[in-house]
């Protein structure tokens, strides 16, 4: 062989090493520079000594284990997909990301045998789960826009109305199919957003649809911040589905139409911060009642959030303070406002549904009892005090919560919240009985420990001094002491 052939020989042969090495390398590469995976591992233990706060006790206590995972996929410069899967999603809550309990699966609620009739005695395996897909959205970024599209998070202000459910123990997530398209104007954004709740069919007129207006003003360098959102929803009467009976209503007679406004301020100084967010609701349901007349919306709730930071210290100090319109079951019109389920002043109180009747008037936000609920009945009822999950919320209710943080090394830090309460409106009015508005006190201890910055391990009791609200007068329920304990950990990456 010429030297010229050999030459040509050994260009070919590095050429197709070459080759077949960009073939291997350049996917891998690809694969791993253009997918970004996070999001966390939870387990959660908790136990309530006496949710009724009468007799019987009915005592609960649930372990909860849940992964969550979020890819991001860079499809494009600027361009992104972005996705979340639940592992071992909660069957009885499919709303949620409370993760499933030790011993439930999704048949009976535990174990099967292998034969075609379930056993949980003579079973050997738990039920399969499914993977639960909750989001799925595409991100479009450029310098002074963005576009967004499809089922996505939506989070405001402090999240007294919408929370993404992005908190290390957050049960609870906002999700809306919409179009947004945001522009950006120096510390300025707006984000007009077109979404759909709910479609009947692909022909026009059974749907519900939003209009969101998302405007908010941000300055880093002076710690203020200005927010407004302003969602309407409306929708035909065909698919109006509100649950007219814990609206008080008794039938549908036509189209939902309200109004949700949110307006958030956040200023920081050295001494302080402070964060305010108010919410107002208004506008008609759709509803009527059995006179015929319809139901309206009219409810509004602030929360204030104070930290007063001390670097040179080891303690700490917040306050929350918060105040939400209950509603009247005497009129026509429904005025309580909820805050959303996530947002939490203590370990019981508005967060553990408790005693003996719905004081709060939370009973059309609660999740309803699919475990008992027949499978022909039109509606459900909520699910027992001792059989729910945190699915309780603020309302019907002012609160004061201050919160006292010790920093007692690198790693743990003690943590002791005091919240006091009461009622807003008579729940009992329409009954003719008015309790008292005390709701009494709860005294939270915790103790955190962080070994790293992605790793969080808490432990928290919690004890609640029921007021004489909880008896309704005449009605003479129990107002009983109770405590609880929970022990969760998070692993975030």
């Amino acid at each position: 062989m010429t030297a010229a052939k050999k030459r040509a020989s050994i260009s070919r042969l590095l050429n197709v090493s070459l080759a077949a090495t960009m073939l291997v390398t350049l996917p891998l590469q690809a694969q791993a520079m253009s997918v970004d995976w996070s999001g966390n591992y939870r387990l959660e233990y908790t136990e309530i000594d006496k949710t009724s706060l009468d007799s019987p006790g009915l005592r609960k206590s649930y372990f909860l284990n849940h992964l969550s995972l979020s890819p991001k996929i860079m499809a494009a410069d600027g361009v992104n997909i972005v996705a979340k899967f639940e592992v071992l999603s909660n069957d009885l809550y499919p709303e949620s990301q409370a993760g499933q309990a030790f011993g439930r699966g999704p048949s009976r609620g535990g174990s099967q045998s292998s034969s075609k009739d379930d056993s949980a005695v003579a079973g050997d395996k738990q039920g399969v789960s499914n993977l639960k897909v909750n989001q799925l959205y595409l991100t479009v970024n450029q310098e002074y826009r963005q576009l967004l599209t499809k089922r996505a998070p939506l989070e405001f202000g402090l999240g007294i109305t919408h929370s993404a459910g992005n908190g290390p123990f957050d049960h609870w997530y906002d999700l809306h199919d919409m179009i947004g398209y945001k522009f950006l104007i120096g510390n300025l954004s707006v984000m007009p957003i077109l979404g759909k709740a709910y479609d009947y069919s692909v022909a026009q007129g059974a749907e519900v649809q939003d209009m969101i207006w998302d405007v908010q003003y941000d300055n880093s360098e002076t710690e203020s911040a200005i927010g407004f959102l302003h969602q309407t929803r409306t929708s035909s009467q065909e698919a109006n589905d509100a649950p007219y009976a814990a609206y008080r209503g008794s039938s549908i007679i036509g189209g939902w139409k309200t109004q949700h406004v949110n307006v958030f301020l956040s200023r920081g100084f050295e001494d302080v911060k402070i964060k305010l967010e108010a919410g107002f609701e208004s506008g008609s349901t759709g509803i009527g009642t059995a006179a015929g007349d319809e139901v309206s919306l009219n409810g509004y709730g602030v929360a204030l959030e104070l930290d007063f930071p001390n670097p040179q210290s080891k303690w700490h100090w917040q306050v929350r303070s918060g105040i939400a319109s209950g509603d009247n079951p005497s009129t026509t019109n429904y005025e309580g406002f909820h805050f959303d389920r996530n947002y939490d002043v203590a370990f019981m109180m508005f967060n553990h549904p408790l005693g003996r009747y719905d004081l709060f008037r939370t009973a059309n936000q609660r999740s309803p009892d699919r475990l008992h609920c027949a499978t022909n009945a039109t509606t459900c009822g909520n699910y027992a005090t001792d059989e729910a999950l945190d699915d309780e919320a603020i309302s019907n209710a002012i609160y004061f919560s201050p919160k006292l943080f010790y920093k007692m090394s690198d790693q743990w830090e003690w943590v002791n919240s005091l919240t006091w309460a009461q009622l807003q409106t008579n729940p009992l009015e329409d009954k003719g009985v008015d309790p008292s508005k005390d709701l009494g006190f709860e005294w939270d201890t915790s103790f955190v420990f962080k070994p790293h910055d992605r790793i969080m391990w808490v432990n928290e009791l919690g004890f609640l001094f029921p007021g004489e609200a909880w008896t309704g007068a005449s009605y003479r329920y129990g107002n009983s002491f109770t405590y609880g304990f929970n022990s969760k950990a998070v692993i975030s990456f």
